[in-house]
């Protein structure tokens, strides 16, 4: 054997190539002892289900029935365990997976003799992640949380559970309760509710070491005691939350301070309305935030309160040079048709978010029905240079303000801009810009941008927008739009156009020459006007 295979970093580097195939694995922890103890290692390094742990039994002591639970067909011996516990104290992480081709998951009687032999603190000792429905989808072991507390260790840094209908809320709150005293090292906690369960009543204990916290049923009933505990998260980066009920922090005076999570990056926050999201964040200062989603699944929102959750926005965030990312998107149900008298959402609304100058994406979806300006679009061009993705995306038929003229030169300014998803008005030749030396020229080529969604844009071949779109933006792959029934000419006219700019692109990109030409065309088309 090579000298270098006594070296483990060597070892495990070559073991990087062969991970992703478990019969490689295999292969190489049987040429050699040297070699046998790292790539069992790595084999068992992640189990999505403890079928596989239990398998390790002789072939006579189990069977696997029809619908793939493993049962015992006789009793294991004692000794017979021992090869299940030496690969079990090679496990570090339990995770779900929703693939088709799972191994056979242990029975409930299988799980309840395994862990009465070997209680799980003993049988995984260097488990750091656990996906509890991992262990079992059984419905009597998920929820069995006093077989879930035996997995608090010191060591493990990701949980991630569901609390069942059935629990009684005071098991629940012994469960949270003994996470801060026996689960020391957690780094990551979600925690997930069976549909149909409103909230959690429960408060989460002071964890120091939390890095990311996800609850999908937060009540707001206790929002102060949470909050005030999650504060305890010194390094506390991304927080997830489903949020119900209101507030309990409304009726304070209002003279007192937010309670802030100074450390807080990433907030993603749902709700059954925009209100929810709002009041939360009225009561939360986040200086360092700089990526938030918001998503509503019952009410969709009116303009009133759109405005104040982009004013509660300003007042959480405190300063604007640290947020990126701002994405709200209702998912409330009903069609669009049913929404037509949902009143307009003018520039005025967003103009707010003009301060926050490193925004890289804006996503504004199916929120109401858009009536953006020239003017706002200019000064979007000019507030976030580092735009990458813009969306205001609404299939909700609106009046539209802003011009092609508008949108190329948003287009072409914002040098970062890849994906652009926007309503506007392109019947009309747009104006050319001005050039340094006071002529009128076209737009600077952008190359960034690759996919362009046009909404509910009005068209006609007149301001011969294919030509336009392939001479500013070369790299552009695709184009789309929302089609209706209510206007079957504008689809037509849009499919023709589109069909134009595919056959135009092929074009330049086989003969690039041909760009000069065709600009020369529209400058002495836009001339005559």
């Amino acid at each position: 054997m090579h000298s270098a295979l006594t070296v483990d970093d060597i070892v495990y580097n070559i073991l990087q190539h062969v991970k992703s195939s478990k019969t490689d694995l295999v292969n190489v922890a049987m040429t050699c002892s040297t070699l046998s103890h790292p790539a069992l290692d790595m084999l068992w390094r992640e189990q999505s289900s403890l079928g596989p742990l239990v398998m390790c039994l002789p072939q006579d002591t189990w069977e696997a029935t029809r619908n793939r639970t493993i049962t015992f067909s006789r009793e294991p011996l004692l000794t017979e365990w021992e090869r299940v516990r030496i690969n079990a104290s090679r496990i570090r992480r339990i995770v779900s997976r929703n693939c088709f081709n799972d191994p056979p998951r242990p029975s409930g009687p299988v799980l309840r003799q395994l862990f009465a032999l070997f209680p799980p603190a003993l049988l995984f000792p260097k488990l750091c992640i656990l996906h509890f429905d991992a262990v079992s989808r059984l419905p009597e072991i998920r929820s069995d949380f006093s077989l879930l507390r035996q997995f608090f260790l010191p060591g493990l840094e990701t949980l991630a559970f569901n609390v069942p209908s059935k629990v009684p809320t005071y098991e629940v709150e012994q469960l949270i309760d003994a996470l801060a005293a026996e689960a020391t090292g957690l780094r990551q906690l979600s925690i997930m509710t069976a549909q149909g369960l409103s909230a959690c009543r429960v408060v989460i204990p002071k964890l120091p070491k939390l890095l990311r916290l996800s609850m999908r049923a937060f009540d707001m009933g206790l929002m102060r005691q949470n909050v005030a505990n999650i504060q305890h998260s010194r390094c506390l980066q991304t927080l997830t939350l489903t949020l119900h009920g209101l507030s309990d922090m409304q009726n304070e005076p209002s003279g007192n301070m937010p309670l802030e999570l100074s450390t807080l990056k990433r907030l993603f926050l749902r709700g059954p309305g925009l209100q929810n999201c709002t009041s939360f964040l009225l009561q939360v200062a986040t200086p360092q935030l700089s990526v938030i989603e918001i998503g509503t699944y019952r009410t969709a929102a009116n303009p009133e309160e759109i405005t104040a959750f982009i004013e509660s926005l300003s007042t959480s965030c405190q300063t604007f040079g640290s947020l990126e990312k701002i994405s709200v998107v209702d998912c409330s149900p009903g069609e669009w048709w049913e929404h037509e008298s949902q009143s307009e959402l003018h520039s005025r609304i967003f103009r707010p978010l003009l301060q926050f100058k490193r925004l890289s994406t804006v996503e504004f979806i199916d929120i109401g029905k858009f009536r953006l300006d020239d003017t706002f679009i200019e000064d979007v061009a000019a507030a976030w240079p580092y735009l990458r993705v813009l969306k205001f995306a609404s299939e909700k038929i609106s009046d539209c303000d802003v011009t092609f003229t508008a949108m190329l030169s948003l287009a072409s300014k914002c040098k970062l801009l890849r994906c652009l998803q926007l309503t506007f008005d392109a019947t009309h030749l747009p104006t050319l810009p001005h050039a340094q030396d006071g002529n009128r020229d076209l737009w600077t080529t952008q190359t960034a941008l690759s996919e362009l969604h046009v909404g509910r844009s009005k068209v006609s071949t007149m301001s011969h927008f294919h030509l336009f779109i392939a001479l500013v933006f070369p790299n552009l792959v695709d184009i789309s739009r929302y089609y209706s029934g209510y206007r079957m000419a504008d689809g037509i006219v849009w499919r023709r156009l589109k069909e134009a700019w595919e056959q135009l692109a092929i074009h330049l990109d086989e003969f690039p020459a041909a760009a000069a030409s065709w600009k020369t065309f529209l400058l002495q088309l836009t001339a005559l006007i």
